[in-house]
């Protein structure tokens, strides 16, 4: 299990956010794994088509899988309430270079670029 240093990029139309990590790269799964600084565990498993990314913390549990030109849903269950979300989710574009990853995806009504890249 290679370490790997990676840098988020996760922008929509309010703000833009860059956070570098140290991450672990699971190369039989393909899955690279990282801890954000609130704690939260991101996963971002690379398949042939799709992509799943999922984010644990405390408080959510999310699950977005991306699959180009297809509508899916975004799972994000609030753990105190006990209660699942599912919101609408459209993968507009999906760019994979090696391990670096670039989405544009449309949540419910919002835009959002989510990138990825080994640093």
């Amino acid at each position: 299990m290679p370490k790997i240093n990676i840098k988020v990029t996760i922008i929509n139309s309010d703000k833009k956010l860059e956070q570098k990590y140290n991450a672990i790269f699971h190369p039989q799964e393909n899955e690279i794994v990282y801890q954000e600084e609130d704690k939260t565990i991101t996963k971002l498993k690379i398949e042939n088509e799709k992509i799943k990314l999922r984010r644990n913390n405390n408080e959510l549990e999310m699950e977005y899988i991306f699959h180009e030109h297809t509508p899916s849903k975004a799972e994000i269950k609030v753990k105190s309430l006990n209660k699942i979300l599912n919101l609408e989710l459209k993968t507009e574009k999906i760019i994979k270079k090696g391990k670096n990853i670039e989405l544009f995806y449309k949540l419910e009504e919002d835009k959002f670029q989510y990138k990825l890249e080994v640093i």
